[in-house]
C-alpha cells in the first residue's frame, strides 16, 4: 500500500478512536463513530467502556484494518483490472479475484450470498474458516449470536464486554456495498476462525 494512502487511512483510524475514547470512569451511551471524510464505511469493535478496540474501514479503492490507535495491520487495494491486492498480517502479498458473490485467491474461496435484510459470508479466508451472517436484526459470527440494539450496535451474551457497529455505507444492509463490505468484514476478522 502506498505511504500516502496508509498515512491517510491511519489518520482515519486515529480520528475514529479519538471519537470513541472514554474520558473517565463514567458510562457512556453507545454511539456509532463518525467517519473521516475519505472513509465510506466500516466496522468498529468496542469494549463496553466505549473504547475502540479495532476497526476495518474502506475508502476509494482501499480497505484497511487495525487496532485502536495503531497502524493498519492488514489491507487491500483495488487494482485497475478489478482484482484486489494486499498484505499485512498474512505475511505475504495476495491477489484476490472478485466475481459476483465470490472472492477467490491463494487459500481464499469465499461465497457471499444475500439473506433477507443482509448477507452471508462462508468459505475459506486465508486458510481459515469464514462464517458470518449479518442482517438488521442481528448477526452470527461462527457460533456467536449477536442481537442488533435500537442504537445500531450488535451485542452478544457470549461476548458481554464488547459490541460492534457498522458505520457509513456498511450499515446499508438491504444493498450491501459489493465487494467492499464483505472484504472489510474478512480483513477485520469478523466471523473468521
Amino acid at each position: 500500500m502506498d505511504a500516502t494512502v496508509t498515512r491517510a487511512l491511519s489518520m482515519a483510524i486515529l480520528l475514529l478512536s479519538a471519537c470513541a475514547t472514554s474520558t473517565g470512569g463514567e458510562a457512556r451511551p453507545r454511539v456509532a463513530p463518525t467517519l473521516a471524510p475519505d472513509v465510506k464505511g466500516g466496522i468498529a469493535w468496542y469494549r463496553n467502556d466505549a473504547v475502540l478496540m479495532k476497526e476495518a474501514i474502506w475508502g476509494e479503492g482501499r480497505i484497511v484494518a487495525g487496532p485502536r490507535g495503531g497502524p493498519p495491520s492488514a489491507g487491500l487495494t483495488r487494482m485497475p483490472d478489478g482484482r484486489w491486492q494486499g498484505g499485512g498480517e498474512y505475511n505475504q502479498t495476495i491477489v484476490l479475484q472478485v466475481a459476483p458473490g465470490r472472492i477467490t485467491g491463494p487459500s481464499v474461496n469465499v461465497t457471499v450470498t444475500p439473506v433477507e435484510g443482509g448477507f452471508r459470508i462462508s468459505g475459506l479466508w486465508m486458510g481459515r474458516n469464514a462464517d458470518l451472517v449479518v442482517d438488521a436484526k442481528g448477526a452470527r459470527a461462527q457460533q456467536i449470536q449477536f442481537v442488533r440494539n435500537a442504537d445500531g450496535s450488535y451485542v452478544s451474551g457470549d461476548l458481554p464486554n464488547m459490541y460492534i457497529f457498522l458505520v457509513g455505507e456498511a450499515a446499508q444492509l438491504d444493498t450491501p456495498p459489493w465487494p467492499e463490505l464483505a472484504l472489510t468484514a474478512l480483513v477485520g476478522g469478523w466471523g473468521v476462525q
